[in-house]
């Protein structure tokens, strides 16, 4: 089986959930001997040539605009694919014009919906969100398969945009777990000394769905009642941070923000957390389940998140997670009991290992995607 992957970002790109997520697929095909070609299909410039680089010993193209068609076509002669494995809805409505002239089937992960994400800042839209969404709802209607991640990503799917539930599937981000399973001491922080409770997060500390506002604003609520607790923000930017603990007044000194740590520092990190926390909000965008779970889980630590979509049964149903309405005051509630609750803490992080296998682990999912690309290719195009 050959697999072209295409992404509207480069890869290895940025440290976050979205540009890690096709660099673990492509890892975990290549131990299964499942060939792998890149492409990353620029917006701009619109001139240009295609280049061609390589990842990790795997070829990767970055194609501008006027050769998307074109250079998809030469990929396809030099590296012959049986389908094209899109990533999220930037990759998706790029290459679908190329799959729709030759015949390749297409597989489109959609990371999140588009509709609560793409130029969220302009009022009423303009004329790119409304092409996208033109394109995005020809490419479900076109795919041979579409992967959700999260299953109330997929209700919208089938019910809004038509897409037959049988060529649906839902598959969390996967990690590698073995990243988690190596010998290794826990990150120094600075500020935070051996006797603090470290209440983490990680990630986007600015992005709206992330709902880091209402962390902040529930730590006064976690200081007062624990002098001792530190907050910890894993992410950036780091004006961000400045502007967090101008908001914490006289607790702005306990909030500590760590930014462009790779993933391997991400790993000691969250090894020092008391307790990892994920205040989400309750949106139609946090449909999707990031990355950021599997990592809280593949650590092994506490976890309090908000209770919404699939959260509900990752972390609720499982029991590796306590969680909470979604707002501050309960949030803080939450993150006092399971920080004074050594038994309660000590049964979460109990719970979270294997959830984080059976839902996330890399080695699993890589199955469920082989298995989606075998129905795709007996399907084909709609």
């Amino acid at each position: 089986m050959r697999i072209l992957m295409v992404t509207s970002f480069p890869v290895p790109g940025e440290y976050d959930g979205t540009a890690m997520l096709p660099i673990k697929i492509l890892r975990a095909l290549k131990t299964r001997g499942v060939d792998v070609v890149l492409a990353h299909l620029k917006a701009r410039p619109p001139l240009g040539k295609m280049t061609r680089g390589e990842f990790e010993g795997t070829p990767s193209y970055t194609l501008p605009p006027r050769t998307w068609l074109s250079g998809l076509k030469r990929i396809a002669k030099e590296h012959p694919f049986d389908l094209v494995h899109a990533q999220h809805y930037g990759g998706a409505t790029r290459a679908y014009f190329a799959c729709q002239r030759y015949g390749w089937p297409l597989v489109y992960e959609i990371h999140s919906l588009l509709g609560d994400e793409f130029e969220r800042q302009r009022l009423g839209r303009g004329l790119s969100f409304r092409f996208y969404v033109t394109v995005e709802r020809r490419v479900c209607q076109h795919a041979a398969a579409v992967i959700a991640l999260g299953e109330p990503v997929k209700k919208v799917v089938v019910e809004e945009k038509g897409v037959p539930a049988d060529r649906v599937s839902v598959i969390y981000p996967g990690i590698d777990l073995g990243e988690y399973e190596r010998e290794s001491e826990p990150a120094v922080i600075p500020g935070v000394g051996p006797e603090h409770k470290v209440v983490m997060y990680v990630g986007s500390i600015v992005h709206p769905n992330q709902g880091v506002p209402i962390l902040i604003e529930s730590l006064p609520r976690i200081f007062e009642a624990l002098p001792e607790a530190r907050c910890v923000l894993v992410g950036g930017p780091a004006s961000a941070g400045d502007e967090y603990r101008a908001q914490l007044g006289p607790h702005g000194a306990k909030l500590i923000v760590l930014t462009g740590q790779t993933p391997e520092q991400v790993v000691a990190l969250t090894r020092r957390a008391d307790v990892l926390v994920h205040p989400r909000l309750a949106c139609r965008e946090n449909y999707s389940v990031q990355s950021k779970i599997a990592v809280y889980l593949a650590s092994g630590r506490p976890i309090v998140a908000t209770d919404f979509g699939d959260y509900t049964t990752i972390l609720g149903a499982t029991g590796a997670g306590h969680l909470t309405p979604v707002a501050p005051d309960p949030l803080a509630d939450g993150i006092i009991k399971v920080l004074t609750d050594p038994a309660l803490a000590s049964r979460l992080s109990a719970a979270t290992r294997p959830v984080a296998e059976e839902y996330f682990g890399m080695e699993r999912n890589i199955d469920r995607y082989i298995d989606v690309y075998k129905k795709a290719l007996a399907n084909g195009p709609r």
